[in-house]
């Protein structure tokens, strides 16, 4: 009986186990989470459903007056007056309000950005610090073994205590290096988690290797569809639209009604009554006119400050990326093979005798700086491609 309790909660821990941890996740999957997850695009959404059932409220026809008056004071007779605002006015702001939906949709075009970049930024921390732990787990490994023979050969009186010592203490502190970026992967977990929009959910697993992005095309910087820069534009074209709407609040409505202006003995009754509005005050329609003339002034210079932040960021991305590519290029071409040739003859070298534990652990030390310095080539080189994207929208 205990045997099979004790068999049923093993297979409930590793089935369990098993599935609660999500497997296979790409860069690809992760950024199509994000987009349908996390609140950022749903508010987006909310804010362009909120300016399309404006389009038809932009047209603001006044509502109906309904009158009774008394003619011939002897009995109140109904009316009804129907003011109207020059057609062009209508017009104009329906157009002003399709400017307001389009701002909010390219917005929405630059959350969509900013997620795609945050995506692949956490992937890449992820994945480089994954490869750090690999390499502190194989070098934790080689100082265990390593530790071993110095306990064997402290036993004979080949080393003193002291070199025992120091072997121990860089074991441990390879140990200590390998918790602290275990804590990092978790931290970066979370981080990613909040972009996919499940906060605290730390179950992923990601699929992608570790290896260089492809270089975007850096000579003929297209920023077109970068959504910084449209949505200047596109603040630029309302602030212009608003404007035409305010001038042409400088025509003058209609009035349409249906009043009783007859005394009841009379066969006809009921009278159509016409007329217009003047826009007398001025003064106030002037004032909003040429509020309306400085928001495009102010949109002017917010689309000059964009493109001028956009440039220089263009010139220290493309600058960033120069930089690491070569750093990157060092590490794949030298680096990585005198690392390997050092260890190698490190590791035969200390075997036969020709140098003693001290240089043997600085030839370990040496390698492990080579090929951390390589990771982090790698993860400085993806992120500088990443913010070449974030910059083309790509």
């Amino acid at each position: 009986m205990k045997i099979k309790l004790i068999g049923v909660l093993v297979f409930y821990l590793l089935v369990h186990g098993v599935y609660a941890q999500k497997v296979g996740l790409t860069i690809g999957e992760a950024i199509d989470k994000a987009f349908q997850g996390n609140p950022k695009v749903k508010l987006a959404d909310l804010k362009i459903g909120k300016e399309e059932s404006f389009r038809i409220a932009s047209m603001n026809f006044s509502s109906p007056e309904v009158i009774f008056e008394a003619p011939t004071g002897e009995q109140l007779r109904p009316g009804l007056l129907q003011t109207f605002d020059f057609p062009g006015q209508y017009v104009r702001r329906y157009q002003a309000q399709n400017k307001v939906a389009e701002l909010t949709e390219t917005q929405k075009l630059n959350v969509l950005n900013e997620l795609r970049y945050q995506v692949r930024v956490a992937f890449n921390e992820l994945q480089y610090l994954r490869e750090v732990e690999k390499a502190y787990i194989q070098q934790d490994s080689l100082l265990t073994d390593f530790l071993n023979i110095t306990e064997v050969r402290l036993s004979v009186g080949q080393i003193s205590a002291i070199e025992r010592m120091n072997a121990l203490s860089q074991s441990r502190e390879i140990k200590y290096q390998l918790n602290q970026v275990r804590f990092r992967e978790r931290t970066a977990l979370l981080e990613l988690s909040l972009v996919l929009g499940m906060p605290g959910d730390t179950s992923w697993v990601i699929s992608d290797d570790f290896q260089p992005v492809q270089i975007p095309d850096i000579i003929s910087m297209n920023l077109i569809n970068n959504p910084e820069i449209l949505i200047g534009k596109k603040n630029l074209e309302l602030s212009e639209a608003r404007w035409r709407a305010e001038r042409s609040g400088w025509m003058p409505g209609f009035v349409i009604g249906y009043l009783n202006q007859s005394p009841i003995q009379m066969q006809t009754r009921y009278s159509m009554r016409y007329g217009f509005t003047v826009p007398l005050w001025f003064f106030n329609q002037s004032s909003r006119v040429r509020t309306a003339k400085n928001e495009i002034f102010i949109a002017q210079q917010e689309q000059t400050t964009i493109d001028y932040s956009i440039t220089g960021k263009v010139n220290n991305a493309v600058s960033t990326l120069n930089q690491f590519n070569e750093a990157l290029n060092y590490y794949q071409n030298t680096g990585l093979g005198m690392a390997s040739e050092i260890a190698t003859m490190a590791r035969d070298a200390y075997r036969i005798g020709s140098i003693g534990y001290y240089n043997y652990l600085l030839n370990l030390q040496q390698v492990e700086k080579i090929r951390l310095g390589y990771l982090e080539a790698l993860k400085n080189f993806n992120q500088s491609v990443f913010t070449i994207q974030l910059l083309k929208a790509e």
